[in-house]
């Protein structure tokens, strides 16, 4: 069914990608406007981490023709019990219609018609973006709480964990899919390893450091994260196969390492060339060159994102698969 997607904004390239990588096949027609994203397709979609809400696509209008469309349109087909209509300003756009007004279209034409402000079975939007006024019926909120499992309010916190959201976007964009294992091989105190746990995948996590091991696991017990294997390695000689890949490479400000970072992450991607079975995304930090680190090994740059954590710090996210 076609959809509409309202992004988040702290990156929407990355948010579109996320949403791309989640579609069980490659949608008939994809396109976005401004801060929305339109397609056809259907998912599980609590597992997106960088889309406010998600609509059913019921038309698209101009400010000229819109009270025409809302007043031409079946309402009674997608009418539930009550309903409730909301103005969405995707940016800064003047618009002049009332709430009331545009409620007055489906008032009119429903049987028993009920408003409900709080707890409306018929959440019907009106997004309004510089190019075009779309309307859906909502259908999905996030409502995961980021800001809660952030690194300084887990029970075992670190520096350099990534932020929740991020990590989560960034498992996405493996495309993960049920029944195969993420891996983090620079699991540290735990934040991706955690935010699959929640999406109930199974993981595993490798570290040389025994205190971060340590952290991990006291913080995916503490949110109760099933599935999850720790280990203490070497993650330059990985021990086994791994599925899917997301990882924080570590950089060397509060994390331990044992060779100069370039190296490090050579032999590093060296090793993950052997044990890939399908996708990665590799988080580098912004002073390290990564792209004739990549061209040493077989890998191809599917896409890549920045993501600005601070005036010293923008971390580079990396799309990984095989030629």
């Amino acid at each position: 069914m076609k959809r509409i997607f309202l992004l988040s904004g702290e990156n929407l390239d990355m948010a579109q990608a996320e949403i791309q990588a989640l579609c069980p096949e490659k949608p008939k027609s994809f396109k976005r406007v401004d801060n929305v994203v339109i397609c056809d397709t259907d998912f599980m979609f609590p597992r997106l981490a960088l889309t406010k809400k998600v609509y059913d696509f019921l038309f698209e209008a101009t400010s000229k023709n819109l009270n025409e469309k809302m007043k031409k349109f079946d309402w009674n087909e997608i009418y539930d019990k009550n309903f409730s209509l909301k103005i969405t300003n995707a940016g800064s756009i003047k618009f002049y219609e009332k709430e009331a007004t545009l409620a007055k279209h489906i008032w009119n034409q429903v049987h028993e018609p009920r408003v409900d402000l709080k707890f409306a079975q018929t959440k019907i939007e009106i997004i309004l973006t510089e190019k075009k006024i779309f309307v859906g019926k909502l259908i999905y909120e996030t409502i995961t709480n980021f800001r809660m499992r952030r690194s300084h309010l887990r029970p075992a916190p670190h520096p350099t964990s990534i932020h929740p959201k991020l990590a989560r976007a960034c498992i996405n964009l493996t495309g993960l899919p049920r029944g195969k294992i993420l891996c983090d091989p620079f699991c540290g105190s735990g934040g991706i390893l955690l935010e699959a746990g929640l999406m109930r995948f199974k993981t595993v996590g490798f570290d040389i450091d025994d205190g971060l091991l340590e952290l991990a696991e006291k913080n995916l017990d503490a949110f109760k994260a099933k599935g999850f294997r720790l280990e203490k390695h070497d993650s330059t000689k990985l021990p086994e196969d791994v599925d899917y890949v997301t990882t924080d490479l570590p950089y060397g400000r509060s994390s331990k390492i044992t060779k100069k970072l370039k190296l490090l992450y050579t032999d590093f991607l060296k090793s993950l060339e052997q044990n890939l079975k399908y996708k990665a995304v590799i988080i580098f930090p912004d002073f390290i060159d990564h792209k004739p680190l990549i061209a040493k090994t077989n890998f191809k740059i599917e896409k890549e994102f920045s993501w600005y954590i601070h005036k010293s710090l923008t971390r580079n996210i990396v799309l990984l698969s095989k030629k």
